[in-house]
Parts: structure tokens; C-alpha cells; sequence
């Protein structure tokens, strides 16, 4: 029958019952993982005849499932998938108990599969992979702690605990809304299914195995992502189910969980959903297990019929043997075994490994497997040894598994066509922040509506992100992610062979993380309206992007010809432009098109950009992986010091009691500063501005600082020819614009002396933009829309400042290039403070017009930077990429390169003297930072590697 039937019964006794489909669906869905577990149970007891941990924790899943699986049968013969008025009175009691005993058996039987799994993977990376066994005990420990809590929430869900499952409990209860829980602990699951799903994948694919078991294991593994997409239904149907719902803490006895109005039918397929959830993860859980009883059963399925099929057995150059960098140390392949001859595995003298298991035949017996075609048994060790060999780092090779990407050379040598590669691809992370950005103005607003927010708090949410998030992800993640590789290179390291996580490709996937786990954070915020909840996905999503910040700008200016850094960087930040654009139509036009207008609206409004950042988290795992294995350039301190040392101005230079360097450091990290907080100031209340300068609207008090209007459509008053939307869309494609412009200016400039160069045209937006901010406040024009002119300029003249900053500032760091990399991106964190002093100006007798003297005094604080490029000559003389490409041609004359050799070796001496002083101002201050905030480290003492393409290892520099 269709879901939108009569409640009641028909005359034919006919009534709308969803019952039989979620009885067949559940009892399917058990009876298959039923199927596997004895599968899993009888290999691991007769076959492979030992039976570890992760198989009693699938026992146990298996028997929380079933009585799970129970509870919704049993309610289905008692009136589940029905409407109230078709349940029977004397069903309705065994029918809560039913829904009371499900919700606390859930959560349990999701973290016993899980627990199988992760205690799996620890198996699997025993004393090979410690990245795999730090992530598994990390997701662990989150599942099992998530678990438990969400346990005792469910069996205390009422207070007093009788009326959680008594339906004929009348007192006074105070009850939490079950569907809302459920559906607020989604992201956990979602999180902990993608993690579980990605985490073994970079080890099976650089295991060194025959193309057919690589396939099979791997597709073995992936079966997981049907635990993510049965998740995703099921939160589909909760949300549907919680509509009939109220969303918070009632003292009415109808909040109780199954308590409301037709929940049997509203909640039964969300409760199918549950159960499906449960049983298929059980069965994906089994899969990786079951290769003895397939080897037993479709042995063709992993060889070839003739039992031939081996390892090919390839040269040091070709793609599926990883380059260790010296020839002679390459050990061939061990013989692969043939199918049929197994070997006992509980035998104490050679225990087996998790990796082991799924890689190697198994033998029924010593004697048996030394007859069989006249191999020899493999041994423990030789498994083993193909194993590390496998798993072993190199420096010139990535093992893929099925293609091979050779380690790409240094990025300061990357050609212009090497270039274009890296770069175009680390530019996907810029259109994810900018589709991130232009959400996130019109999302706040519309949260700020939806949850009746006042304009503080709105403005709070914005203040977190760039206050909170882009303050401290640098400083605590940016930067020692990015530098872990030069600093944490210690003698322990060298001795165990383990690689050194830290590098720009290990800074985009941390960065990715956060900003997944932060978008997946807004959907349980949106359903229960919590602004904390908000506060803390904005910051946790600004956490990540600033971390990615860090990495992908710094990557784009170092990666290729250092005379077009600027050029790179402002195209990949245009595409950031052109992704904030596109997200803000789609905000404007499809996800929240008359939610302003709508009084109506509630939580469920935002349902459509809880899909869409459920998308992004989807998204973000997907690059983690593809940067996982994608063979990214890196460079070393050494290399940017040495790289420093041939620019035609000595970086270290004291000019003042300072390096040259660091006063171009500290202006730029100022200037970012006061750029981004002038720009959010002036993109936050443009708004306020259109709507105080109409003659019939507030201009100075609560309202002018709200951007109340009592205009019928408050996005289009009346006065003004374009919507308010739809003029900041026009402002921000200006914006966007504006970069590939001055990206093709300054691209001409380094081939034509005649052409400013990147600092003048930082010079002129400056200046423009500090000029065009006065219109605002000293005009009063007729017509309003006048004042969109000026408005509509100060964007497009702001578009290129930050690229240009930051890639300006940068030069001549040397050694210090990464650290400065993550103070400069530090700086966006202006806009934590200034559009607060804006909102207490107008709500202070100040108006909107006097307000924006802040966006004033802001650019003329950021002139200092450009003042200082254009009026010292050895600060112009830095900077400027044509110079630096001029004073380093090869053709250059002898007697010069003799004077630049000259000039080296003066400042080699001159910097041992000033390391040995205790370093620079930044150093310190870095060094305080870290030792404060995450411990102290050796950093001095220990050796430095340097990536080089004509080594096959990094050699420790001193």
C-alpha cells in the first residue's frame, strides 16, 4: 500500500502495513550474516585452527544482531509498521518493550562488529605498519567510548526508567528524544565506517602479490563501503521519521521513544534500516577471513588453473619492485605456494600474522606440502621477508599495486611542465575551500534565522572559524605536520628503517580529515539546533582548512620556476574564487531559496546542505586516498636555504636590529591580517550598509546592526535594483576575476622588464582598495544602488592581495619558508575580532556608515607592508622574482658568478655565527610555540634529509 493511505481500515479490512517488508528485509539480512559468521567460525576453528580475539567479538555482534533482529520481528507480530488506529490495545505494551530493547541492543552490536574489525587490523599491522596500528587503537578507542556512552544514554533515555518501556506509565517523565539521538550519533558511525573502510587499503595495495589475489583482496576489503551506503539510507529514514518528532528534552510523556503519534509506522523502516546496518557489517566483517575456505571450495578463484601463476619476477627498474636505491640489495620473490597444499597454523613454534594469513596458501601438513610438485614449504620467514620487502620505503619508487609512480624530483627543479601537473592537481583543494567559504555566509544566515539567533551570535560563527580555526591550525598542526619530516628525523628512525610522517602530501590529508570530520559535525548541529554544535563545526572545518592552507599555498609558490610563484598561486586561488561563487549560487538559488522570508522554517530546511557536506566528507576521504598514493615533490629546508643563498639580496641582512627577511615576515603576517579582517568586515555588513543608507530604514541601533528591514522581501527592499544576494554575488565574481588578472599581469612581468612587478600590484589593490573604502562612508548618493559601484570595485581590487602577500612574503625565507608558511596563513585570523567592534559601533549610537571607518583603518594599517616593499630598496631588490631570475642566469659573466661564489660563502659564515647566538626572532618564538603547546622535541641536534633525485636516500646534512 502507499505510505500516504488511510490509517484506518478499508471496508475490505485492507489497511496500510509496512510490517511484512521490514520482518523480510531484517530476517534476510540475518539469516546472511548467520551464513558467514559459521563460515568465519568453522574456518578459524577447522581449518585454520586457532581463534583469536576479533572472532569473539564477532560472536558476540552475532548474538547482540539476533536478539536485535528479534526485537523487530516480535514487534512486527505486535503491531511495528502500522498505524495506531490498526494496533491492537493488548499489543501496544509488548510493542514499546519491543522498541525499548532495540534501542539499547544497537549501539552494542555496532561496536562489537567494529571492534572485530579494528582488533583485525591491529593483526594485520603487527610489527609492520605503525601508522595503521596508531589509526586502528585511535578509531577504536572512539568506537568503543562513542559506543558505551550512547549505551547508558539509551537504557537511561527516561527519568524515572519505568516509563521508557511501561506504556502504561502516567506520571510526569522526562524523556530524551530517541530518533533525535540516533540521528545526532550518525556522524560517529559515518566517520568510524569510512575509517574502517580506508585504513587497510595503502597496505593491501603495496603488498606484493599476483594481480588476481591483489584484485580479490582489495575488492575484499572495499565490500565495507556497502556498510557506509546502508547508513546513509538509514539516516535518509530517521529523518524522515524525526519530522513527527519534537526535537528536544520534554517533560511530556509523548516525547518517549515510540510514544508518539503512529511511531510504529513512521519509525519502522529507520528501525529496519538499523538492523540492516548491523547484519551487513557482520557479513562484510567475515569476508577477509574466509580465504581457507575459498582456497578449499573455488581455488580458481585465486590461481590459475594450472597453478602456475607467480609473482612475476621483475628487474630493480620495473614497476612492481619497489627501489630500496641499491641494486644488489634486492631480494627475488619467494616461490608463491601452491593451492591445496596448506599447513596447520596453531603451531607454537611459528605463529602466524593477521598479513600472513591473507597473503600466504595454507598447508595441511609439512610432509604433505614438501611432496606436492617438489616445493618446499614456505616458512615463517620468507613471508615475512616478502612482507617488509613489500611494505618498505622507498625514495625513487611508490608502490601502487597495480601501477607503479616513481618519486618525482625536488619541486624547486619541477620544470614549467611538471609544474602545471602538481599544481593543477593540488588546486582541487582550493575549489574545496572555496566551496566551503561561499557556504558559509548564507549558511550562517540562515542558521541565524532558522534557530532565531541574534547578530552576535551569527557573527560568532564566523568568528570561530577564522578566530578560532585559522589561529590555531597552523601553529599546532600546519606547521609541525609540514616540518615533521625535517625535525623528527632522529637516529631511531634511521636504525628501524621507519618512514618520517611529516611532508606538504601528509599536511593534505591531515587537513582533509579535520575538514571532513568538521562538515560531517554540522548535521547533528542542524538537527538539534545547537549553536554550540555550530560553533564547533565551523571551527573544526576552519581547523582544516587552515591546515590545507598551509600546505597548498606554500606548495603552489614552491612548486616549479620561483619567478612565477605568484602566478601560481593567484590562478589556484581564482579557482578558489570561482568554487565560492558556484556554492554561493547554489546556496542562494536551491538549498535555502525563501528560508529568509519562510517563519516557518525549521531544522529540517538545512536537510539539503546536510546532504551536501555529507558529500564533501565523502569527498575528503576520497582525496586523502588519491593524495595518499599520488607521488607529490617535496623539498627540504636545506634545499630552501641553499635556494636562498643565490637571490641577488642577502636575506639575512640586519637592517634595523632585524634580518631583512624577518621585517618582510612580520609586515606580511600584519598585512594578512588586517586584509582578511577588513575584507570579512566589509563582506559581513554590506548587508547593513545597502539596507541604512534607504530612507525608510534604520541607519544606527539593534535593527541597522541585524540587517532588519520591513520591507516584505528583506533581500530586495524597496530602493534597490538588484538583490542584496545577488549584489555579493556580483562581488565575489569580481573578486574571482580579479586573480586571474593579475595572474596573466604578473606572469607577462617576469619575461618584461617594462611591467610592474608583483609588489607594485600589491601596491596598487592596497592603495585602490584602501581609496574605494572611503565612498562608503564620506557619500550620501540619491540612489542607493549608486553606492554598489565602489562596493563592487573594493571586491575586485581585493581579489589579488592575499595570493600576493603571501607569496611576496615567503621570499628569501630560506630554511624558515615552511614555518612562515603557517604564520602567514596564521594571519587570517583577523575577522575573530574587528566585525565585533563594527557590531558595537552601530549598536552604540555609531551608524552603519561611521561603522566602516573600521574597514579604513584597516587597509591603512595593511599600506605598511607595501610601503615598506616599494621605499627599501634591499626589500624591492628581494622580493622581485625578475631580479632574482636575472642575477642567476647561466650566462651570466664570469667575473659576477665569482662575486656571487664570494658573496655565499660570507653569509654561510655570517649564519654559523648567528646560529650559534641562539637563531632569529621566529625561530624562538616557533620553538616556544611548539614547546609549549606540543611538547618539547630535539630538533638541533638531529639530521636534516635533503630530497634529491640523484640519490637514492636522503643524506643527513649537518
Amino acid at each position: 500500500m502507499s505510505d500516504s493511505a488511510s490509517p484506518s481500515s478499508s471496508d475490505n479490512g485492507v489497511f496500510p502495513d509496512r510490517g511484512p517488508a521490514v520482518f523480510a528485509v531484517t530476517t534476510a539480512t540475518l539469516v546472511l550474516a548467520t551464513v558467514f559468521v559459521a563460515s568465519r567460525i568453522f574456518t578459524r576453528t577447522f581449518l585454520v585452527r586457532k581463534v583469536t580475539w576479533d572472532d569473539i567479538c564477532i560472536i558476540l555482534a552475532w548474538l547482540l544482531a539476533f536478539f536485535l533482529s528479534f526485537t523487530i520481528c516480535y514487534g512486527v507480530h505486535n503491531g511495528l509498521g502500522r498505524h495506531d488506529d490498526n494496533i491492537p490495545d493488548h499489543n501496544r505494551p509488548t510493542l514499546r518493550r519491543s522498541e525499548y530493547v532495540f534501542s539499547i541492543l544497537y549501539n552494542p552490536a555496532l561496536m562489537a562488529t567494529k571492534t572485530s574489525v579494528l582488533i583485525f587490523y591491529l593483526r594485520l599491522a603487527k610489527n609492520t605498519q605503525k601508522v595503521l596500528r596508531f589509526a586502528s587503537w585511535l578509531t577504536l578507542a572512539i568506537v568503543n567510548i562513542a559506543g558505551i556512552i550512547l549505551t547508558f544514554m539509551n537504557i537511561f533515555q527516561c527519568s524515572p526508567t519505568q516509563a521508557a518501556w511501561d506504556a502504561s506509565y502516567d506520571d510526569v517523565a522526562k524523556c530524551i528524544p530517541l530518533l533525535t539521538e540516533f540521528i545526532c550519533s550518525s556522524p560517529v558511525n559515518i566517520v568510524t565506517d569510512l575509517a574502517i573502510l580506508a585504513l587497510p587499503i595503502p597496505v593491501l595495495t603495496g603488498m606484493r602479490l599476483p594481480s588476481r589475489q591483489k584484485t580479490i583482496l582489495v575488492l575484499t576489503f572495499t565490500v565495507g563501503i556497502f556498510v557506509t551506503i546502508v547508513d546513509v539510507i538509514r539516516i535518509y529514514y530517521l529523518q524522515q521519521a524525526i519530522t513527527m518528532v519534537p526535537g528536544g528534552d520534554s517533560g511530556n510523556s509523548q516525547i518517549r521513544f515510540g510514544g508518539q503519534a503512529d511511531f510504529a509506522w513512521n519509525a519502522s523502516l529507520s528501525l529496519m534500516w538499523s538492523a540492516v546496518e548491523v547484519n551487513v557489517g557482520m557479513t562484510c566483517a567475515c569476508v577477509p577471513t574466509l580465504k581457507p575456505l575459498v582456497l578449499k571450495v573455488l581455488p580458481f578463484m585465486l590461481y590459475d588453473p594450472n597453478g602456475t601463476r607467480t609473482s612475476t619476477n621483475k628487474g630493480p627498474e620495473d614497476s612492481d619492485t619497489p627501489s630500496s636505491g641499491n641494486r644488489a640489495s634486492i631480494q627475488p620473490p619467494p616461490p608463491i605456494a601452491v593451492p591445496g597444499i596448506q599447513r596447520p597454523l596453531n603451531d607454537s613454534n611459528a605463529p602466524i600474522s593477521a598479513m600472513e594469513f591473507l597473503t600466504t596458501p595454507f598447508m595441511d601438513s609439512p610432509a604433505e606440502g614438501s611432496r606436492a610438485n617438489g616445493l618446499p614449504v614456505q616458512s615463517q620467514s620468507a613471508a615475512r621477508s616478502r612482507l617488509e620487502s613489500s611494505n618498505g620505503s622507498s625514495e625513487h619508487g611508490i608502490y601502487f599495486g597495480f601501477v607503479n609512480m616513481a618519486r618525482p624530483k625536488s619541486m624547486l627543479k619541477c620544470n614549467a611542465r611538471e609544474s602545471f601537473k602538481y599544481c593543477t592537481i593540488v588546486s582541487i583543494l582550493f575549489l574545496l575551500w572555496g566551496i566551503s567559504y561561499g557556504l558559509l555566509n548564507t549558511l550562517n544566515n540562515v542558521i541565524a534565522s532558522v534557530n532565531n539567533m541574534s547578530a552576535a551570535e551569527t557573527l560568532g560563527l564566523s568568528s570561530i572559524y577564522f578566530g578560532g580555526g585559522y589561529f590555531f591550525g597552523p601553529l599546532l598542526v600546519g606547521e609541525w605536520i609540514l616540518r615533521r619530516d625535517e625535525h623528527n628525523r632522529s637516529r631511531r628512525h634511521k636504525r628501524t628503517g621507519n618512514d618520517n610522517i611529516g611532508g606538504f602530501k601528509v599536511t593534505f590529508i591531515v587537513g582533509l580529515c579535520f575538514y571532513g570530520v568538521g562538515t560531517i559535525i554540522f548535521w547533528p548541529s542542524a538537527v538539534k539546533k545547537s549553536y554550540g554544535g555550530f560553533m564547533l563545526s565551523n571551527f573544526v572545518v576552519g581547523f582544516g582548512l587552515s591546515v590545507l592552507e598551509v600546505g597548498a599555498n606554500s606548495f603552489l609558490i614552491l612548486c616549479g620556476p620561483a619567478g612565477y610563484g605568484e602566478t601560481r598561486l593567484l590562478l589556484a586561488q581564482g579557482v578558489q574564487g570561482v568554487g565560492s561563487v558556484l556554492s554561493g549560487l547554489l546556496a542562494e538559488k536551491v538549498f535555502f531559496k525563501g528560508i529568509a522570508s519562510d517563519s516557518q522554517s525549521t531544522s529540517m530546511s538545512l536537510i539539503n546542505v546536510q546532504w551536501t557536506y555529507l558529500g564533501i566528507t565523502l569527498l575528503c576521504v576520497i582525496l586523502a586516498l588519491f593524495f595518499y598514493y599520488m607521488p607529490l615533490p617535496e623539498v627540504s629546508d636545506n634545499e630552501l636555504e641553499e635556494a636562498a643563498k643565490h637571490l641577488p639580496m642577502d636575506p639575512q641582512k640586519k637592517t634595523g636590529g632585524l634580518q631583512l627577511r624577518t621585517w618582510s615576515l612580520i609586515l606580511a603576517i600584519l598585512a594578512q591580517y588586517t586584509y582578511v579582517a577588513a575584507q570579512e568586515c566589509n563582506s559581513i555588513f554590506f548587508r547593513n550598509l545597502m539596507i541604512s543608507i534607504l530612507p525608510s530604514e534604520a541607519s544606527t541601533g539593534q535593527d541597522a546592526a541585524s540587517g532588519t528591514t520591513h520591507s516584505s522581501d528583506p533581500d530586495k527592499p524597496e530602493g534597490i535594483a538588484v538583490s542584496i544576494p545577488n549584489y555579493l554575488l556580483i562581488a565575489h565574481t569580481a573578486f574571482a576575476v580579479s586573480r586571474f588578472m593579475a595572474a596573466i599581469f604578473t606572469y607577462l612581468s617576469v619575461s618584461r622588464p617594462r611591467l610592474p612587478q608583483p609588489r607594485t600590484v600589491l601596491t596598487v589593490c592596497i592603495t585602490l582598495c584602501f581609496v574605494l573604502a572611503i565612498f562608503p562612508v564620506a557619500l550620501n548618493p540619491p540612489d542607493p544602488n549608486l553606492l554598489a559601484i565602489p562596493i563592487m570595485l573594493f571586491f575586485f581590487f581585493e581579489g589579488p592581495i592575499w595570493p600576493l602577500i603571501f607569496a611576496i612574503g615567503l621570499r628569501g625565507q630560506g630554511r624558515r619558508t615552511k614555518r612562515a608558511a603557517a604564520f602567514i596563513t596564521m594571519g587570517a585570523s583577523g575577522p575573530a575580532f574587528f566585525p565585533f567592534v563594527m557590531y558595537g559601533i552601530i549598536t552604540n549610537g555609531g551608524t552603519v556608515k561611521i561603522a566602516f571607518i573600521v574597514v579604513i583603518a584597516l587597509h591603512a594599517l595593511t599600506l605598511a607592508y607595501p610601503i615598506f616593499l616599494e621605499f627599501v630598496r634591499d626589500a624591492k631588490i628581494l622580493v622581485d622574482p625578475r631580479a632574482a631570475a636575472q642575477y642567476v642566469q647561466h650566462d651570466a659573466e664570469a667575473p659576477r658568478m665569482e662575486s656571487m661564489e664570494a658573496i655565499i660563502e660570507k653569509r654561510r659564515r655570517r649564519q654559523s655565527t648567528f646560529r650559534e647566538r641562539g637563531g632569529s626572532l621566529l625561530d624562538k618564538v616557533s620553538m616556544g610555540v611548539s614547546g609549549k603547546l606540543l611538547g618539547s622535541r630535539r630538533r638541533s641536534s638531529q639530521p636534516t634529509v635533503q630530497y634529491n633525485e640523484n640519490t637514492a636516500r636522503g643524506s643527513p646534512q649537518t
